[in-house]
């Protein structure tokens, strides 16, 4: 089981979790959490996004995009 929580700036993500983003280019980072992981509370607003923060269920785990606007 891989427990591995990773985290990219958001141009440097993979792009079919990019393509999940709905903050019309004010995104900063993207971070994908397992789901055998809870989410950590750093990956939240201000600290991972310092407006926003959108989670996406995704196969295996959520996305989390964190945007400033």
């Amino acid at each position: 089981m891989n427990n591995t929580i990773r985290v990219w700036r958001f141009y440097d993500a993979p792009p079919r979790y990019q393509s999940l983003s709905t903050h019309g280019g004010d995104e900063d980072w993207l971070g994908f959490v397992p789901s055998c992981v809870e989410r950590p509370e750093w990956m939240t607003v201000p600290a991972f996004g310092c407006c926003d923060v959108s989670e996406h269920p995704v196969h295996g785990g959520t996305v989390y995009i964190g945007a400033h606007a």
